[in-house]
């Protein structure tokens, strides 16, 4: 009977330790997030979890008379210390969504990037007369009946040699599944 005894007051000890350790967990849980808010849960456990690491790093050097006014008054401090910082933090404003940034987003450059590509191939075998009209009516703005002067062209053969560039550009776009002037 007495072995029973020997045996079992180990273990009747360790589950009072452990249930005393539960209890001290709960109540600095407790302590913690009634001094941070609820909405800072996660910040309560790392608070927690660092004071039971600093009562170990203590307990290697030196006995704890009080475990669990030790642990308050870390916490405690720990607290203080995550104020502390916070208000330390620089503030960063909200950005407002509204505000449009003057540079285009990846996707758009990406897609101008291949959409130009896609159009200096159609322009490179495009007949030479029907680039040479487009180019000087569409990119460098001059009238038709400029170039019509310069080419010895009627004004109906410059629009319809732009028409007709346009119509190449189009198709060139559509073969790759890009429909003119849109995102795909």
């Amino acid at each position: 009977m007495n072995e029973i005894v020997a045996i079992a007051a180990p273990n009747a000890a360790r589950r009072h330790a452990a249930r005393e350790e539960a209890e001290l967990r709960v109540a600095l849980r407790r302590f913690v997030g009634g001094r941070l808010g609820a909405g800072e849960r996660a910040d309560g456990e790392d608070i927690v979890q660092e004071t039971y690491l600093r009562l170990y790093d203590y307990r290697r050097t030196r006995p704890v008379a009080d475990i669990g006014a030790f642990c308050f008054a870390v916490a405690r401090n720990l607290v203080h210390d995550h104020f502390r910082r916070r208000s330390a933090a620089p503030r960063i404003e909200q950005v407002d969504e509204a505000i449009v940034c003057p540079q285009p987003r990846v996707e758009e450059v990406l897609d101008y990037r291949q959409r130009v590509e896609i159009l200096v191939r159609a322009m490179k075998v495009m007949p030479a007369l029907r680039r040479e009209v487009f180019l000087r009516r569409q990119l460098d703005g001059t009238p038709a009946v400029q170039i019509a002067t310069d080419l010895g062209l009627s004004r109906a053969a410059v629009d319809k040699h732009c028409t007709r560039a346009l119509a190449d550009l189009r198709a060139a776009l559509e073969r790759r599944g890009l429909p003119p002037g849109a995102r795909p």
